[in-house]
């Protein structure tokens, strides 16, 4: 037994005064933070989030990803673009969520890395909404 063990409780606090008393039953896995049966969820894949803002919308986020990841798998069953709307046929695959795009909707950045104590760049394909995840 650990001696901050008597001292655990919810992260939740609210107006910066308040704070949650009961006793954590989870941990956050995007933040690490403990939270109750009342400051957080416990989804089906046995994973526990919990309320805060931020955590909050990164679960939103994976939502929203998923559901576009299956739009474009759809479009890409029929043989066109992942791109809603564009009837175009695929010329390649977007590297982060795997769909096929035609060549308009695909562009291309880099990420930055450094590889035997110099920088290189790595260059990858994106589709128009995975494009936002990247800086150039």
């Amino acid at each position: 037994m650990s001696l901050w063990s008597g001292r655990e409780r919810c992260w939740f606090v609210r107006y910066r005064v308040f704070r949650c008393r009961n006793r954590p039953v989870a941990v956050c896995v995007y933040c690490g933070r403990p939270f109750c049966n009342d400051h957080g969820r416990f989804l089906p894949n046995a994973a526990t989030v919990c309320n805060h803002p931020d955590c909050t919308h990164r679960l939103a986020e994976i939502e929203e990803f998923k559901a576009y990841k299956l739009e474009a798998e759809a479009r890409n069953l029929a043989g066109t673009c992942g791109q809603a709307g564009c009837p175009a046929e695929v010329w390649g695959q977007c590297s982060r969520c795997r769909r096929l795009f035609c060549e308009e909707h695909l562009s291309e950045v880099y990420e930055a890395h450094y590889q035997l104590g110099r920088r290189q760049r790595r260059y990858y394909s994106v589709c128009p909404y995975c494009r936002r995840f990247y800086k150039t």
